[in-house]
């Protein structure tokens, strides 16, 4: 008869298994994988060490080592991310929210308390995560757009999971947005597709070939998305309102020069913690209709 895995010999198994394919974070991820089949917290995995495993936990964790060690995301063999302090499910079409996206939502955040912000609208809002840390966080009241419908599953699970209240809209940027809001926004936000065409090749497997290409496609610059929502953010937003981004490295004074020349001032760029260009925001002058 089979004697059954210990707690410790699993976990040291797993750690054996991700070093060998390359997982930099081999031992927590190991560790993680092993408490969601367990169903133990991080203490017990090493306070209980000496505990068999069942036969059925032993073959789910070797599962989802098979899964992780053909790169499918941590996230998404868990079904369920973290972002600014609350949960989000998560799987495949739909785009692992980034620690990088909390700057862009700390930034309206703060903005929104000087200059009384009250309605925002997210465009290509996948998750949900952003709206719905404004309305948990900032008592906004949001709407989440996205052009496809997976996504907005998430999204909707993710607003009941955290029990808040935002309007999700299946459109491609403004299209399917009802022309009677036209002006009545405080603020725009989005986390666009911003990595060049070419850029999608190179990067991590993880990435690659599982997250959504189009939530990673920005065009043949990177810039394809920011451009049609600048082009019609005047439409949309108040006179005074304001356009909040988050940006790759390379792009703050393109994204600059691309507001100011289409009627924002108060152009503004932050950097992260790694001291590169994260977020733009500007302000707009006048509402195109009301000129």
């Amino acid at each position: 008869m089979k004697k059954n895995k210990t707690v410790a010999n699993a976990l040291l198994e797993g750690k054996r298994r991700l070093q060998l394919a390359g997982k930099d974070n081999f031992a927590f991820e190991a560790e993680l994988l092993l408490m969601e089949v367990c169903k133990m917290s991080r203490i017990q995995l090493f306070t209980q060490g000496e505990k068999p495993i069942s036969l059925e936990e032993e073959s789910d964790y070797n599962d989802y080592l098979k899964q992780r060690e053909l790169n499918r995301p941590l996230q998404y063999i868990l079904g369920q991310c973290e972002f600014m302090g609350l949960p989000f499910c998560v799987g495949e079409g739909v785009l692992i929210p980034r620690g990088d996206t909390e700057l862009l939502v700390e930034t309206l955040l703060s903005i929104s308390k000087e200059n009384n912000i009250q309605r925002v609208i997210d465009l290509g809002t996948g998750s949900g995560c952003i709206p719905i840390c404004l309305s948990h966080y900032g008592k906004l009241d949001c709407v989440g757009v996205d052009i496809s419908p997976k996504a907005l599953d998430f999204a909707r699970k993710n607003e009941e999971v955290n029990q808040v209240k935002v309007e999700w809209l299946e459109s491609d940027l403004f299209d399917q947005v009802p022309s009677l809001w036209k002006g009545s926004f405080d603020a725009i936000v989005s986390n666009p597709p911003y990595i060049a065409k070419a850029e999608i090749e190179t990067l991590m497997p993880e990435v690659r070939d599982f997250e959504p290409q189009n939530a990673l496609d920005g065009g043949d610059d990177g810039l394809a998305f920011y451009q049609r929502i600048i082009r019609d953010s005047g439409h949309w937003l108040k006179t005074g309102g304001w356009l909040f981004f988050e940006i790759g490295y390379d792009q703050g004074e393109a994204l600059l020069s691309m507001m100011e020349g289409a009627g924002f001032d108060q152009c503004t760029l932050r950097k992260d913690l790694a001291g590169l260009d994260r977020v733009v925001f500007g302000k707009l002058k006048e509402n195109i209709d009301e000129v």
